[in-house]
């Protein structure tokens, strides 16, 4: 069996193996120059001996090469076989906390007495019990008048209080059938301090409660909309009449006891000329 030939050597032993093949194949050139009949001190090699002796020593290069080629195969295939040392496994991350849950908000009462501002408290210290009430919803500032002192309250937020709500931003109203009660709300602003201010007034169904149109005189048109809507009357008022609907209008549209559904009424029947069909009757060819 030729050195070609020869099973690759064990991983273990690769170094050794081929420095054992090197020297057999060493061995194997000096023998055959001996054969040849030429001392191995003295005698220089014949041209053809000398090439065989190249091609001894180039053998052992080889056999050599591909010992240690067949060893490092040997290694890899013992490691991929788990002969290797395992790596350590990756240190596992610390498991999270369970999130917490957030904590629920408690739910801000619909109405706050107001305490602690200088403003309010002038207003109560001039107008005592007919101030129902100051609260705050919603960061809305709410004062509550008796009906008879909203004039006067609202006359003197416009011209004597510290501070002067100079606009009347709204006029509108609140219709509570269960009480037979209405409630009037004006919206006041203050440009100079960029404060606002909700004034109330509750009055009974069948109560009129006085304008405001020699103060804001923006309420003219708003105090015409609210009784259009609401049928509240504004004592008064200079030109108390219907804004948004036409005049001889049945019913205030805003009010809590006004139908849902369309209705006909005395202003629809007289004015806009419509007919109803009577039932059964033959359309064929009414609408193509």
């Amino acid at each position: 069996m030729s050195d070609e030939t020869k099973p690759a050597p064990e991983a273990g032993s690769s170094g050794v193996d081929a420095e054992r093949a090197a020297k057999v194949a060493a061995a194997k050139a000096k023998a055959a120059r001996e054969a040849a009949g030429e001392s191995p001190a003295t005698a220089e090699p014949a041209p053809a001996d000398a090439d065989k002796s190249v091609d001894a020593e180039k053998e052992a290069k080889i056999a050599a090469a591909k010992a240690k080629a067949a060893a490092a195969k040997a290694a890899r295939e013992a490691a991929d076989e788990g002969g290797e040392t395992p790596k350590p496994a990756p240190a596992k991350a610390p498991a999270k906390a369970a999130a917490k849950a957030p904590a629920k908000k408690e739910a801000a009462p619909a109405y706050a007495e107001i305490t602690g501002d200088a403003f309010i408290a002038a207003l109560r210290a001039v107008f005592r019990d007919d101030i129902k009430e100051a609260v705050t919803s919603n960061g809305q500032q709410i004062v509550r008048v008796v009906p008879e002192r909203a004039r006067d309250l609202l006359w003197y937020l416009r011209y004597d209080a510290a501070i002067r709500f100079d606009l009347l931003t709204d006029v509108t109203a609140a219709h509570y059938p269960d009480r037979k009660a209405f409630e009037v709300v004006y919206q006041l602003y203050s440009i100079a301090d960029n404060r606002r201010l909700r004034v109330k007034a509750e009055l009974p169904e069948d109560q009129s409660i006085y304008t405001v149109c020699d103060i804001w005189t923006t309420a003219n048109w708003l105090e015409r909309e609210v009784y259009d809507m609401f049928g509240i009357t504004f004592e008064g008022h200079p030109d108390l009449r219907r804004i948004l609907l036409p005049e001889g209008w049945v019913g205030f549209p805003l009010r809590k006891e006004y139908p849902v559904e369309y209705r006909h009424n005395e202003w629809v029947t007289e004015n806009l000329n419509i007919l109803e069909i009577p039932e059964g009757a033959d359309l064929t060819g009414k609408f193509d």
